[in-house]
């Protein structure tokens, strides 16, 4: 009777044990415990450990950012900058061109340039108003005009026009201030004024158009008509014109009572700008062909290889 109860008291007492191992996590039998090797537990990198990681990291990023690939990436993404600082440096460049060549058509004492024409005669027929304010107010109007052209065509970055025509503006005010006194002392003369400016005035058109930007409002609005025709550029420069030099006439009427602003040279400027326009877009033409092909010529390394070669098969 007493053994029987030792056993059981024995029995409870290891029950008990048993049960407080399991509560707290520890095997009864050291045996089954997971050991790291196996898995069951996670290793705890060493400080060496992670060193020698972060340095292969390290490594490996600075070996990505050396490579050709990168470097090429990096060589292309440059002068793609530098190629649109140069486009943009041309058309602004182009607009003060324009302003010069403005100046001196107006220098010529023969009529007004035909873009500019309609402002002129709206600031004699409203003085409290100044040219350069009737200037920017057409060319916003051109910028609609462009809108209801274009329509979903259109781009918001056109609206940059708006703050290169106050470029133009300050350009004109400027080229002014700096001509002075200077001007024709006959009739002669001022047909060779005339032609001087008409030149200059074509040139700017022309490296406005060429830079592949933002224009000038009037010849953007040119540029949209010719989009919509499939017409040449200086074609429609002429009709533009002409349409700008009778609007001038029609102002002069209604708001001065006579013909003001608007003279012979007017209408020379409207028909003869667009053809030397066209003269100069033919003759950078030529010379864009010429670079091209002389460009393909240094790019044929096996031109003077023997017909009798194997070809290399493409990559």
């Amino acid at each position: 009777m007493t053994e029987r109860k030792i056993n059981r008291g024995s029995e409870i007492r290891a029950k008990g044990k048993s049960m407080g191992r399991e509560r707290s996590g520890v095997s009864a039998d050291p045996s089954d415990r997971p050991s790291p090797q196996a898995g069951g537990l996670k290793a705890v990198p060493s400080a060496e450990g992670v060193q020698d990681t972060q340095d292969g990291l390290s490594l490996s990023t600075k070996s990505a950012e050396g490579s050709p690939a990168a470097l090429a990436e990096r060589s292309l993404t440059l002068r793609a900058a530098l190629f649109l600082t140069g486009r943009i440096a041309l058309m602004l460049a182009g607009i003060a061109v324009m302003g010069l060549g403005i100046d001196i058509v107006v220098k010529a004492d023969l009529g007004n340039s035909p873009i500019s024409a309609t402002p002129n005669v709206l600031s004699i027929g409203f003085t409290m108003v100044s040219f350069g304010t009737f200037m920017l107010g057409w060319q916003c109007f051109l910028v609609l005009v462009q809108i209801a052209l274009l329509r979903r065509e259109f781009r918001l970055v056109d609206l940059w026009q708006i703050p290169i025509s106050v470029f133009f503006g300050v350009c004109i005010d400027t080229f002014m201030a700096l001509l002075g006194p200077a001007a024709p002392t006959s009739y002669v003369a001022s047909w060779l004024w005339l032609a001087g400016g008409m030149a200059v005035l074509a040139l700017g058109i022309v490296m406005t158009v060429v830079s592949g930007t933002v224009m000038n409002c009037g010849e953007a609005v040119v540029q949209a008509v010719v989009r919509k025709t499939g017409a040449r550029f200086g074609t429609v420069k002429v009709g533009f014109d002409l349409a700008c030099a009778a609007l001038a006439c029609l102002c002069a009427f209604l708001f001065v009572g006579h013909l003001a602003g608007v003279r012979e040279g007017t209408f020379v400027c409207a028909a003869f700008t667009g053809v030397i326009v066209n003269i100069y877009m033919g003759l950078y033409g030529k010379l864009r062909d010429a670079a091209r092909s002389r460009r393909k010529g240094t790019e044929r390394p096996f031109a003077d290889e023997p017909q009798g070669a194997p070809a290399t098969e493409e990559a």
